[in-house]
């Protein structure tokens, strides 16, 4: 090789090393330099920890300022988490040792990633005051453990069932642990993943309003973790109070006699089983009080129930298990909103406005229906083809002799409305049954039935609230599209007879049906729900209540009812509570007439016992240029319960004696089974 090319190759070296000379100088110019302020950034965030704390949640109180939920300071035992191994396994032994726990159990608690290292973690609550004071005196033998007051969920209201579960429970609902998808949602409004949140009821439903904002402060650590010292501090707001439409004591009553009414019917023989010997279960039932001037929710209950107070820290999945088991009957639903049931005979009165509005056209050149019109029930109606005819009877075939609208009201026959069903069919529906256009005038009865509000959600604004269901030729084609029957594809004469008694496939909520009866009793306004009526600054259980804003009355939606034919209506209504042969009067005895109007309903389910229920009005009428007067009413579900006027009725009774003054109503008196 010359000595030309060797100096050559060597200067190409050179270069390339002073280039990589270069490139190296100038990387660290742009990290010391360039980019230093980027890097202060990350070190300061290394060394500073954020942590919150949750502010004291807003009380839910009723409408008088009673407290139904509220908050309670406890004595609790926390550790610190900065401890050194030897310190902390003098601690867990001795504090296991003290509190009856096993050390297993408190170094789970120590290690558990739900609580932020930087903060002491709670082990205890509720601690005996000789053990705080043993404790406190011994700093040696608890390194890093202290006492420390937290704030706890409490219900000062309790019903008188067994375990004295807080009333209430699905209304107001709980709190617990957020989820992973309430995390997603909520992330960007504060929320970290240890925090609390609402869960059903009110608490889900204000839950912007009861939390409040948490305590934030910056901690500084070292490059081990460990806590230096607090850098800055937010201190925390106190979450809003709620003030609810609810009256406690109303509330109190409907859930005591719900549930006397409940296990007084599972003495009774279910006298429509043909197969042997059964007695009703009354396995469950809700509830409504409803105001009908404002549309306000004055109580609203559902049985089973179950006690909220345990899910606030978590709770034990053995007693988790036993709420959500196969036999636990789902204390877990508010049947209230959440239960959609057949409404049987409380259908008749909307029947009974349906028909009187079309005015329908009676066979052989008779006329027009109207409140005059009489049939002879004999205890059955037949129709169809000779030799196939279909038979709708009455409760066990019995013959009322001749109805007319007001008397088929008070004594619930079935065989009047199935005629009424049957004329709606055989006038404006036969050669028709093929047509779904719900405008057409056989669909009478699903047209009032939907200006009720039934097939639709109230808007309550309460979780889970289910719609309900009003069948017609639609909703039957949906159900049987995969069969083969062609009478599953057309509305056939039994559909509108099963519709205007309240069975078939007709579903309503009781929080619906109690807004229905409410609209005929004012005359003719369907409020939207109100279960609010005020947000309150935080603390407003410990002194005068101050008002942050008021809570509007909900939209109500004006029927334009016929006044004249709901005062005909009425009159079959006050009869089933005031008339000797009303399905109502044995529970009502010795109420005046027109201080209630009501309806009785027993719902056939298929294989099970039916379903009992019952709808009130007090008083039956109001003078609209009267002066205000609360008019109330009150719906009354007992699934399995058997008949309306033997259990529902009663139940009812006693939740309008304590609305209509008396505090302490007698005990709920059910009768055995009577026919509706």
């Amino acid at each position: 090789m010359s000595e030309g090319n060797s100096r050559f190759r060597l200067g190409v070296v050179g270069v390339a090393v002073l280039a990589l000379f270069c490139a190296l100088f100038a990387r660290l110019w742009f990290l010391q330099v360039g980019d230093a302020a980027s890097y202060q950034a990350q070190t300061a965030q290394n060394r500073v920890r954020l942590v919150k704390e949750p502010a004291i949640r807003g009380a839910i109180v009723d409408r008088n300022g009673v407290a139904l939920v509220q908050n309670t300071l406890i004595d609790s035992i926390t550790i610190q988490r900065n401890l050194t191994p030897e310190a902390q396994a003098i601690t867990v032994k001795n504090l296991a040792k003290i509190l009856e726990l096993t050390p297993e159990s408190v170094q789970t608690l120590l290690d558990s990633p739900n609580y932020s290292p930087y903060e002491p973690v709670p082990v205890a609550q509720h601690v005996a005051f000789e053990k705080l004071v043993y404790i406190q005196e011994h700093p040696e033998l608890f390194p890093g453990v202290s006492a420390e007051r937290q704030s706890l969920r409490e219900y000062p209201v309790r019903t008188d069932l067994f375990g004295n579960p807080p009333v209430g429970a699905h209304l107001l609902g709980y709190v617990a642990s957020i989820n992973k998808q309430e995390y997603e949602i909520r992330k960007s409004q504060g929320y970290s993943q240890i925090d609390l949140i609402g869960k059903e009821g009110v608490e889900q439903l204000f839950e912007s309003e009861l939390r409040g904002s948490p305590r934030v402060r910056k901690l500084e650590v070292d490059s081990l973790g460990r806590l230096v010292g607090v850098a800055s501090e937010t201190p925390p707001t106190p979450g809003n109070d709620v003030q609810l439409t609810i009256d406690a004591d109303i509330q109190k009553v409907a859930e005591d006699s719900l549930n006397q009414g409940m296990t007084q019917a599972r003495n009774y023989q279910d006298i429509g089983y043909k197969a042997g010997f059964r007695q009703y279960k009354a396995s469950g039932g809700a509830v409504v009080v409803l105001d009908t001037s404002n549309g306000d929710i004055v109580a609203l209950a559902s049985a089973p129930t179950f006690d909220i107070s345990k899910f606030t820290n978590g709770i034990p999945a053995d007693e988790y298990a036993r709420l959500t088991g196969p036999d636990s009957n789902n204390p877990l639903i508010d049947r209230a909103v959440q239960g959609q049931y057949a409404p049987g005979s409380t259908f008749k009165a909307f029947t009974s406005y349906s028909a009187l509005r079309d005015a329908l056209p009676l066979p052989n050149d008779g006329g027009t229906y109207d409140d005059t019109f009489t049939f002879y029930d004999k205890g059955f109606i037949r129709f169809g083809v000779t030799g196939k005819e279909q038979e709708f009877q009455n409760s066990g075939r019995q013959a009322n002799g001749i109805v007319d609208l007001h008397r088929a009201l008070t004594v619930s026959s079935d065989t009047y409305f199935y005629n009424l069903g049957l004329l709606y069919w055989q006038d404006f529906g036969k050669g028709n049954e093929r047509n779904p256009d719900l405008n057409q005038p056989e669909y009478g009865l699903q047209k009032t039935a939907r200006l009720f509000g039934f097939g639709s959600a109230t808007g309550s604004g309460l979780p889970g609230e289910q719609p309900g269901r009003v069948p017609d030729l639609a909703f039957k084609r949906s159900v049987n599209k995969d069969s083969t029957d062609p009478s599953t594809q057309i509305w056939l004469p039994g559909d509108s007879m099963n519709l205007a008694v309240g069975q078939g496939d007709t579903l309503v909520t009781p929080l619906q049906l109690a807004a229905a009866y409410g609209a005929l009793g004012n005359g003719g306004k369907l409020f939207q729900p109100r279960l609010a009526s005020r947000v309150l600054e935080g603390g407003s259980t410990l002194g005068v209540p101050k008002v942050v804003r008021d809570l509007p009355v909900q939209p109500a939606k004006d029927l334009k009812l016929n006044p004249d034919l709901v005062a005909t209506i009425r009159a079959g209504l006050e009869g089933v509570i005031c008339n000797p042969e009303g399905t109502a009067s044995g529970a009502f005895d010795g109420y005046a007439c027109g201080t209630v109007m009501g309806k009785t309903g027993t719902a056939q389910t298929g294989n099970g016992e039916d379903t009992s229920l019952f709808v009130g009005v007090s008083p039956s009428s109001v003078d609209p240029a009267g002066p205000p007067t609360h008019q109330y009413v009150v719906c009354v579900v007992v699934e399995q319960g058997g008949f309306g006027g033997s259990v529902s009725a009663p139940i009812a009774r006693r939740i309008f004696d304590a609305l209509l003054g008396d505090p302490n109503p007698p005990p709920v008196r059910t009768f055995p089974p009577k026919k509706d």
